[in-house]
């Protein structure tokens, strides 16, 4: 079976079991590159599937991922309404028709303007003026955490700097709280599909299980003892869900145990 099936799949019995209606029908996704290299072939993948569905599609990058990417290879793929960024675009009206945002490749730079609830670029505008309306942000969130593929490029441990690492979480925490679903590469297609069908219903939270499978999350010394919902969202309902000692949750994390009825247990 092909991937991206596999994934629609996944994505409905997903969105069924935290108790969201499904709804297939047509969505305007606006899709935002900033210069994060990490998540770009996720980003790349997600155009690609966007184009080939019945979804209407528009691109923005922002001048750090022209430079990096370009528009060729987004243009390979069939994509078409590419937004020119300088020297200033009024996103205003891209909001207003925006069903989904996505963020393949946030950067710590965006994250940290996010975090401010400044709107001093289109970039920024786009995504806080997309939450103010209630809109869906999806990111990935690599690129922009101190524990993934930034952090790892720059040789970074929590020990270097721990009230600097200690911000940049903090940053991310707040992109969750603002209502931002942050999300690993790994986890940002099905994330895409589930947002592509599923109309979440917030009143609605899975009945507990008796028992249910035990899911560990066990960090490294030096990665980050932090937990986020993409870790935990394909828990089954009403399972005990095992963390290591010193995790704590985000904000996100928090709403999605909730909602699937988790028993958290830090061992």
């Amino acid at each position: 079976m092909d991937d991206p099936i596999v994934d629609k799949v996944v994505a409905r019995v997903l969105a069924l079991l935290a108790g969201e209606t499904i709804d297939p029908g047509r969505r305007n996704v606006f899709v935002l590159f900033s210069g994060a290299v990490s998540g770009f072939a996720a980003g790349r993948e997600a155009v690609s599937r966007l184009v080939r569905s019945h979804h209407q599609l528009t691109i923005m990058l922002t001048p750090s991922a022209r430079k990096i990417f370009g528009e060729g290879p987004l243009r390979e793929l069939g994509a078409a309404a590419i937004v020119d960024f300088e020297p200033w675009v009024d996103v205003s009206e891209h909001v207003r028709r925006a069903d989904l945002v996505l963020v393949p490749t946030l950067t710590m730079n965006l994250a940290g303007r996010l975090a401010l609830g400044s709107m001093d670029t289109p970039a920024a505008t786009l995504i806080l003026g997309a939450l103010l309306a209630g809109k869906a942000v999806l990111a990935i969130r690599d690129g922009a955490d101190p524990a993934g593929k930034r952090g790892e490029a720059l040789g970074a441990i929590p020990e270097g700097s721990p009230a600097l690492w200690a911000l940049l979480e903090d940053r991310l925490a707040t992109l969750e709280r603002f209502g931002v679903e942050l999300v690993a590469k790994d986890a940002f297609l099905v994330a895409m599909e589930r947002r592509l069908v599923a109309r979440r219903r917030r009143d609605a939270v899975p009945a507990a299980i008796a028992s249910g499978p035990v899911a560990v999350v066990e960090r490294e010394r030096r990665a980050s003892p932090i937990v986020t919902a993409g870790e935990l969202i394909g828990a089954a309902p009403g399972s005990r869900f095992r963390l290591a000692a010193g995790c704590r949750l985000t904000a996100q994390a928090e709403e999605t145990a909730r909602s699937l009825g988790l028993r958290l247990e830090f061992v």
